[in-house]
């Protein structure tokens, strides 16, 4: 993404349009006053401008009046009717650009005629403008030659990169997130109060994020922690009520050498942890159609297991402590190539290993696998599974969360989790 956002954008503009919404300066300030305010809101608009606009598009936000001006660039998501007149449509992510103002924008634009096309646009009194393929393509060139507009621009050029389906490691980490969000309470909707980003490709991009609290860490430094040789990239920090979840994020290093999983998840106010590994369930076709979808055991995961249980020691819980399983590690199966929103499975190493001596788990030629079809059911669906989360009904003893939170910690600091979730009381 870090080298071929400014050509992404410019794609997307050229199959869709920019869209530029003009605003006076009371519109402007009653959404700077709204709940999520110019970074995200919503607006209802005249069916007939609407209608103009393929959606989702970048966007461009100006901002003028007799006493200032301001230009943001953003995202405008999907439009539905409210009235007989007028549709609502979504603008996320909007943060501040540069120029500030529609001389200043007409100034970088190099070519006459484009000049004269966006200088007629600007002078009429439609609050949205859709501007034609080679002038959008245009503009995003010019914008993104100043360093300054490359953060929020590389935002936008991320969103449209959000994956759907599950091909690899980068579906994983994005899952993996959303994970950890919801075991937070909170949606993938939500915004961090802040975001560190070292590297454009970790799925911590797609965040949603307060307005100015994006930082760019091209120094690869964060939190100062000594990256040189490491692989964290990025951090996001929400917030829900009186407790805070730090998420990281990190190429796959050593931490297979450690644990063998994808997802940590250290819940220090339930003093427990939950570490989750993805494996990839393949599709058995018969007739040319999707019948069942299993995951044969392979040599990798049979060393995972044997890392994994170097860390299974489970102290006795504490006086008040209760677990309905007190298992650290879970397994993940998702369907590859299948939608993210779709069905995956979800088990505790130790029903894993059960399963291995059930007859249900066979294949015709008496191999061990999983699937949907000889589980019956018996696996945690999603929610319940990150409900169990929340409450501390699962993951590890307090005891055993103070042994394993060094290791944790470390492998966070030393950017060797693939996702890492910390969830604390705000200080």
């Amino acid at each position: 993404m870090d080298a071929n956002w400014r050509k992404s954008l410019e794609e997307i503009v050229r199959q869709r349009r920019l869209v530029i919404f003009q605003f006076d300066g009371e519109e402007w300030w009653r959404l700077q006053e709204s709940r999520r305010g110019l970074n995200e809101f919503t607006i209802a608009r005249s069916h007939e401008y609407l209608r103009q606009i393929r959606i989702p598009t970048a966007c461009i936000l100006l901002m003028q009046d007799d006493f200032e001006t301001e230009t943001r660039f953003g995202i405008v998501r999907p439009r539905s009717p409210v009235s007989t007149l007028e549709s609502r449509i979504k603008v996320k992510r909007a943060q501040p650009i540069q120029p500030p103002s529609k001389t200043d924008l007409l100034r970088i634009v190099t070519e006459k005629a484009f000049v004269t096309k966006l200088q007629d646009e600007f002078a009429s009194d439609k609050s949205i403008v859709v501007l034609p393929p080679k002038l959008s393509a245009h503009l995003i060139e010019k914008l993104a030659e100043i360093e300054a507009n490359h953060g929020p621009m590389r935002l936008v050029a991320a969103s449209f990169a959000s994956p759907e389906r599950f091909h690899g490691a980068a579906e994983m980490q994005q899952d993996a997130i959303q994970s950890a969000l919801r075991a937070f309470g909170v949606s993938a909707d939500d915004q961090a109060v802040s975001l560190d980003l070292v590297d454009q490709e970790t799925a911590l991009a797609r965040v949603e994020v307060r307005e100015d609290t994006v930082i760019e860490h091209d120094a690869r430094s964060v939190l100062g922690y000594n990256l040189v040789g490491s692989d964290v990239t990025g951090r996001a920090v929400f917030e829900n009520r009186d407790e805070k979840l730090e998420i990281y994020t990190a190429n796959r290093g050593h931490l297979e050498e450690a644990f063998g999983v994808d997802l940590i998840y250290m819940n220090m106010t339930r003093h427990n942890i939950v570490m989750v590994q993805y494996k990839m369930l393949e599709p058995i076709q018969r007739n040319g159609k999707d019948e069942d979808w299993i995951y044969r055991l392979d040599k990798n995961l049979e060393s995972e297991i044997k890392r994994m249980q170097k860390f299974r020691k489970n102290h006795t819980p504490g006086p008040y402590e209760y677990r309905l399983n007190p298992e650290v590690f879970y397994l993940k199966f998702v369907k590859r190539d299948g939608a993210m929103k779709n069905a995956s499975i979800t088990m505790p190493i130790d029903h894993f290993q059960r399963l291995r001596e059930d007859l249900s788990c066979r294949g015709p030629r008496g191999g061990f696998r999983i699937s949907f079809e000889g589980l019956a059911g018996r696996y945690l669906r999603q929610t319940a599974f990150l409900d169990l989360i929340r409450s501390g009904y699962i993951g590890s003893h307090a005891r055993t969360t103070k042994d394993l939170k060094t290791l944790v910690e470390y492998v966070v600091r030393e950017g060797r989790a693939a996702v890492a979730a910390i969830q604390s009381q705000r200080i």
